[in-house]
């Protein structure tokens, strides 16, 4: 390990093993993990909003062990502010273009010497949110 500094963000909405595997792999890559929890008003502005509120998924996500910031933006704001020397992102975003995604190109993240990881999503029994919130309507029927 090392004492660098590792940047994801994300939504984490109804925090489940597959954020807390996919928040751990993102850790070995460094010596710090700081989690940018997207607020509710920038989550709701590009997906459903959350079924948590930010207080409670900033709080959840603290519980873990990592230092939880809130994110109100696409995601180049918090990179400024953190200036992490990598950016974890889940490999789900491999064939799709997440520096435009978060406002920033390859080579603005080449200036500033981050690395982009791809950390993959290695799980017993994949999970989603949207799928626990499927299982919970099918029970509400």
């Amino acid at each position: 390990m090392s004492d660098r500094t590792v940047l994801t963000i994300g939504t984490f909405d109804l925090l489940h093993f597959g954020h807390v595997d996919f928040l751990r792999a993102a850790a070995s890559l460094g010596g710090r993990l700081i989690v940018g929890v997207n607020s509710d008003a920038f989550t709701a502005s590009f997906k459903r909003p959350p079924v948590m509120t930010e207080d409670e998924r900033l709080y959840a996500v603290s519980q873990l062990g990592y230092k939880a910031v809130l994110n109100t933006s696409a995601g180049r704001e918090l990179i400024d502010a953190t200036g992490p020397a990598v950016l974890a992102i889940g490999s789900d975003w491999a064939r799709r273009d997440y520096c435009a995604q978060i406002g920033v190109t390859h080579d603005w993240l080449d200036e500033r010497k981050i690395v982009l990881a791809y950390v993959p999503y290695v799980q017993y029994a994949p999970v989603s949110t949207s799928q626990i919130l499927t299982r919970i309507a099918a029970r509400d029927r």
